[in-house]
């Protein structure tokens, strides 16, 4: 039981979950815990991600990325938009602030001739 609960009694607290069942909870609308615990998870791999793109040689990335394909990647990209990241946790204005025009241009080196659209995506998200 919630420690806030304790001093309820078994009918009240009773009650006040099936307050909670039937009405909902006060969170608002747009509030999504599986987002925002997932939203945990992304904002971690991102960092990692940034640090190892900061830190690593073009070579180094191309061997980590393997045969990644840029629809892959695309794909993964289109399943956000600034909305979904903002409700996930991620400060957008952070993040644009972490990626420079040299970031975009490695990443261009990275993945070769196919780097500029995933490029333009990322820039596109980041506005």
């Amino acid at each position: 039981m919630a420690p806030f609960l304790c001093n309820m009694t078994s009918s009240s607290a009773y009650n006040w979950y099936a307050d909670v069942f039937i009405c909902g909870d006060n969170m608002p609308d747009n509030y999504n815990m599986f987002d925002r615990i997932g939203g945990s998870i992304q904002k971690k791999k991102l960092e990692k991600a940034l640090e190892m793109f900061h830190n690593e040689s073009p070579q180094e990335l191309r061997r980590r990325l393997g045969n990644i394909s840029t629809e892959e990647i695309l794909e993964k990209i289109n399943e956000y938009d600034s909305r979904k990241l903002s409700q996930m946790g991620i400060n957008l204005d952070e993040l644009r602030n972490k990626i420079t025009e040299r970031d975009f241009q490695k990443l261009m080196q990275v993945l070769g001739p196919e780097g500029s659209v995933i490029v333009q995506k990322l820039k596109s998200l980041l506005k």
